[in-house]
């Protein structure tokens, strides 16, 4: 790298400047509401600048450039005054300014170099190499190479004077601000702020992976959701501004990119560039938390018009209204290509009365059944509550079915060889492993012929099936399909779920399938979904052998280094209501993991240590004044209140009754 930059070769930007917007009509509002602004306009050199502001906070903001050559060259970012250069804490680099009165600025991740297609799906992605740095007194210089044909993309924070204790804030994280979160479409965790710009790109949430089958980043709703939930814990914790910056920002570029038809796109699986309604629920279940916390018409609208589009992806079967999964379900073509892309086939026989093209997939319908409950609950609208009933009959209809008990029975005994972790599996008898081989080979690839014949999603020994119209098996959704009814029964109080979850439960339970989807790294985020599965049911009931599951599956996931739920940290807004939250106290030690277990008219607290030896609990923020602790067992500790010591792979549990 050279200390030196050369201007000759090169397209220079003063940072300053990208924060002034141009002349009124040189730019447009892509939103505006009266909590956040986000501008946009081009320049001749064809570089992008998208600027997101706070109207009601006076001095931070926020800008994303992209810039698109035609051909290589050298781009330099130049930041006038004397600025030291450090690195974060929270992540990425301070531009902290020497004189008191200037604006500091933030570089969350380094710049990267994209290509893109025409519907905006990131195909390729490298770190942009930084070839010339200067820093002197007055002036800092960046110099960065773009190749011919890519984008370079930078995400910059401005911070004034009057803002400074945000950058103090990022430059001295709590131990819960690093601790990691696991979002569900990119299974990839979130460890520090500074993440947030690997899943927010030039204004858009995309996936933090290349995901199957086409190895594209896409953008994904659900993860935004994931991130707005976890800003939503972090904010209440700490009661810093970033996070409600944060919440805004994700807030905002959701309904910034939501279509016309009031619906969001994914683009997959196919060139239709489909929609998955479970990502678009993710998008409203937002917005109605959003809601909750603060009117905003902006937001009202754009929660209107997705309720209005989800509302009319349904097939009338013969047991009552069905909620699709995605929009490939609209046509025989769409549901080919995507046969044809991953290989799968899905089943035209009318089973239960539906379309030829309805995959009659049961998380999905589940989410949808609650997103627009929850939907009329913040919006007093009840245009949908026929709709929402139907589909509540099809849910009891299909959740009942129970034909063939025996032949199941036995097929499960058989499947449930498959799902042993690697160390059981290889201790099993010859003859039996000869069975688990035969299972996997042929039985499980054509139980949909038998399913066909005798449709059901609940299988004896618990277990819970995904779908009745495609012809694969997949357990691997039972965690979901526990985690969907769990919150469905959060919403729907008078539904008769209890037997249905609790054996779910039990099968996880009574074998070490939660050691088998962590082992599997395309299973891992199974796991990560039954740990948010229990803690949903822990919020809901007292029984204190899910905490015990709970606090088992969490002690895996620390195990593999798998990050936990977002919920964890208590700003789910369906586990926990604005008004009953509580801050999530945070541990000296980066080894101890908190659960927040807030919920009716209790405060609940679990501390687990997944280290080998014993660890003192000491809080560093928001210590809760708790006298009654337990141990794993539910045996009563004695404490001073002042020498909590949680055991080597253990954990402890803090109660304390509130108004």
């Amino acid at each position: 790298m050279k200390n030196h930059v050369d201007h000759s070769s090169e397209c220079a930007y003063i940072i300053e400047e990208i924060f002034t917007p141009p002349p009124d009509n040189k730019f447009e509002y892509i939103v505006q509401s009266r909590y956040f602004e986000r501008l946009h306009w081009n320049l001749p050199d064809k570089s992008s600048f998208i600027l997101d502001k706070y109207p009601d906070i006076d001095g931070a903001s926020c800008c994303f450039v992209r810039v698109s050559p035609d051909q290589e060259l050298s781009s330099c970012f130049i930041l006038r005054g004397g600025h030291q250069l450090i690195s974060c804490a929270s992540g990425g680099w301070i531009l902290k300014a020497i004189e008191a009165t200037v604006a500091s600025y933030w570089i969350p991740q380094v710049p990267v170099l994209r290509t893109l297609d025409s519907y905006g799906r990131v195909l390729t992605e490298e770190t942009a190499p930084i070839t010339g740095f200067k820093n002197t007194p007055n002036q800092l210089e960046i110099e960065i190479k773009i190749s011919a044909n890519k984008q370079l993309d930078m995400a910059l924070w401005r911070f004034q004077p009057s803002q400074s204790n945000i950058l103090e804030d990022l430059e001295n994280p709590l131990v819960l601000e690093n601790q990691s979160i696991f979002f569900w479409t990119s299974e990839t965790d979130y460890q520090a702020p500074a993440d947030l710009f690997l899943y927010l790109v030039h204004g858009y949430v995309y996936t933090n992976r290349f995901i199957f089958p086409r190895k594209w980043k896409i953008c994904s709703e659900l993860d935004a959701y994931g991130l707005y939930v976890t800003f939503n814990g972090l904010e209440s914790a700490t009661e810093k501004a970033l996070y409600n910056l944060y919440k805004r920002q994700v807030l905002f570029s959701v309904i910034a990119r939501q279509s016309e038809d009031g619906g969001w796109h994914h683009g997959e699986w196919t060139k239709f560039m489909e929609s998955h309604y479970r990502f678009h629920n993710g998008a409203m279940l937002m917005l109605e938390a959003a809601l909750k916390e603060r009117q905003d018409e902006v937001v009202t609208r754009a929660l209107e018009r997705a309720a209005k589009f989800i509302s009319r992806k349904t097939d009338n079967t013969d047991i009552g209204i069905w909620f699709l999964h995605d929009s490939l379900e609209d046509s025989e073509e769409m549901m080919q290509e995507m046969c044809r892309v991953n290989g799968s086939n899905w089943i035209q026989k009318p089973v239960l009365g539906k379309a030829k093209t309805n995959k009659l997939i049961l998380n999905t319908h589940l989410d949808t059944l609650i997103s627009l409950e929850y939907y009329r609950d913040v919006t007093g609208d009840e245009q949908y509550t026929d709709i929402v009933n139907s589909a509540l009959d099809a849910t009891r209809s299909v959740l009942a079915l129970r034909p063939a008990e025996l032949l199941y029975r036995n097929i499960y005994r058989a499947i449930n060889l498959t799902l042993l972790p690697k160390r059981e599996a290889e201790q099993l008898p010859l003859v039996v492993r000869a069975i688990k081989r035969l299972t996997w080979k042929y039985l499980t690839p054509n139980l949909y012929r038998i399913k066909n014949i005798f449709p059901r999603l609940v299988m004896p020994y618990g277990f819970i099936e995904r779908h009745l119209g495609m012809g694969h098996y997949d357990i691997d959704y039972h965690p979901i399909n526990v985690l969907d009814l769990t919150r469905l029964s959060r919403c729907f109080p008078n539904e008769d779920l209890d037997r249905i979850i609790s054996n779910a439960v039990k099968v996880v339970t009574d074998t070490n399938i939660m050691e088998y989807w962590a082992e599997n790294k395309p299973r891992n985020k199974s796991l990560v979904e039954m740990v948010d599965a229990l803690y949903h049911l822990c919020t809901l009931k007292k029984d204190f052998s899910y905490r015990q599951v709970l606090a088992k599956g969490i002690l895996i996931l620390e195990e593999w280094k798998i990050g936990l739920p977002p919920s964890l940290i208590g700003g789910d807004p369906e586990a926990n209501k604005l008004s009953q939250m509580i801050p999530c106290p945070s541990p000296t030690d980066s080894r101890l993991r908190i659960v927040n277990l807030r919920h009716a008219n209790m405060i609940e607290i679990i501390v687990i240590n997944s280290a080998s030896s014993g660890l003192d609990l000491e809080w560093e923020e928001n210590k809760i004044d708790i006298s009654s602790w337990c141990n794993e067992n539910s045996q009563v500790i004695k404490n001073d209140r002042k020498n909590l010591h949680v055991p080597a792979r253990s954990w402890i549990c803090g109660k304390k009754n509130v108004n």
